[in-house]
């Protein structure tokens, strides 16, 4: 049987950082065992961000965050520039991306598995790869962790950062369910930060096309939320990062309803672009009036909205009426798709839901059910 002061279970973002500062404080080689149920500790941080890995957020607030109430302490203690000055002591140099997002200056996720790693080797952590953790339970002066085969190891505390269910092929959510057997109770999971799956197939000619808009996420008409950012076009999904953020507003909700409206051009007002598409068919009269939006948008895209405004997009501009133009402007300011909900697990980059922030200690994350287990990430 393996002994250790303190067993981190998963090394992923949090669990490699919260190994780092165990051993940091402890000062004790082998003090810190790091278990990882993937053949290599980071496997799933390599893949955050596209592979460039979104650090952190240089406007970490309340206001950006979905779930149980923190308090404002904690946001202060963590802010982005606190986590920018861990890492830039890893020797990482970051750089700013855009809307305060921070990542790697090399833009790559393997230079931040390489700072974790090399620094808590250097520490003293021992990591353990291939341990699947299949059992937790409270024995005289810790805990007892079950591993592949019967493996047993005991730590006299534990750290459970085993992430979310999010992209299953590398974590299926395994600490849930070691959660709940210490009496935790994990409220109702989704996926979040994914694609919106939509009601209405949309056309092959979209698929993997980009652009800029406006994404609104409303119900019955009315807007509970939106964002701007670039939009990403699916065959029955519509994703892009102002689209994923919107999931996160999705918990709670009725799905009756719900739609995603998209403005294509929200720089343009309403009146600004029907002049716009009046002096286009002036213009050109003899193009066809899928080329309507030619010069404002990809033209796949124009042909497609000019469609779904009822014209007929191989007949000549001249033939186009005023209330269609009119038609094809409201379409441009609020092309709007039916919401059936989140993307799937597979796709998805986060996890919403978990242990209630009210079963652990803010101050330290420490369970108020089982005395020395912390609990820390998507966890």
């Amino acid at each position: 049987m393996r002994r250790c002061k303190v067993a981190v279970v998963g090394a992923g973002a949090s669990g490699l950082m919260a190994a780092l500062h165990a051993a940091a404080g402890l000062k004790k080689p082998g003090a810190v065992l790091l278990l990882e149920g993937n053949p290599k500790p980071g496997k799933k941080l390599l893949a955050t961000g596209s592979g460039r890995c979104n650090l952190t957020n240089l406007d970490i607030s309340p206001g950006h965050y979905h779930g149980d109430p923190v308090p404002q302490g904690l946001w202060r203690r963590f802010s982005g520039e606190t986590i920018l000055a861990q890492f830039h002591q890893l020797g990482l140099l970051t750089r700013q991306g855009t809307e305060g997002r921070m990542y790697p200056n090399s833009l790559q996720a393997a230079s931040v598995v390489h700072a974790l790693c090399g620094a808590c080797a250097q520490a003293g952590v021992e990591t353990l790869c291939g341990y699947l953790v299949e059992g937790l339970a409270p024995v005289r002066g810790g805990y007892l962790l079950t591993g592949p085969g019967g493996q047993e190891v005991f730590a006299q505390r534990v750290v459970l950062s085993c992430g979310g269910k999010a992209s299953p092929r590398l974590s299926a959510g395994e600490g849930y369910r070691l959660a709940q057997g210490l009496g935790h109770t994990p409220t109702g999971l989704a996926p979040s930060l994914v694609g919106l799956r939509v009601g209405k197939k949309l056309p092959r000619a979209l698929k993997g096309l980009r652009c800029r808009a406006r994404a609104a996420l409303t119900q019955n008409g009315r807007e509970l939320y939106g964002e701007s950012g670039e939009v990403i076009f699916g065959t029955e999904t519509v994703s892009g990062i102002c689209v994923m953020n919107l999931t996160a507003r999705l918990r709670g909700l009725s799905q009756k309803g719900l739609a995603l409206s998209l403005d294509l051009l929200e720089d343009m007002g309403a009146e600004e672009l029907l002049a716009y598409l009046e002096k286009r068919k002036s213009l050109w009269p003899q193009r066809p009036a899928g080329e309507l939006l030619a010069g404002a948008l990809p033209l796949g895209l124009g042909w497609e909205l000019v469609k779904a405004a009822g014209m007929d997009p191989d007949r000549a501009l001249s033939a186009v009426t005023e209330k269609e133009l009119a038609q094809a402007a409201g379409k441009v300011k609020g092309f709007r798709l039916e919401i059936l909900g989140p993307d799937g697990w597979e796709n998805a980059q986060a996890t919403a839901g978990g242990v209630p922030l009210c079963q652990v200690d803010l101050a330290t994350l420490e369970s108020k059910l089982a005395p020395g287990v912390y609990l820390t990430g998507e966890l």
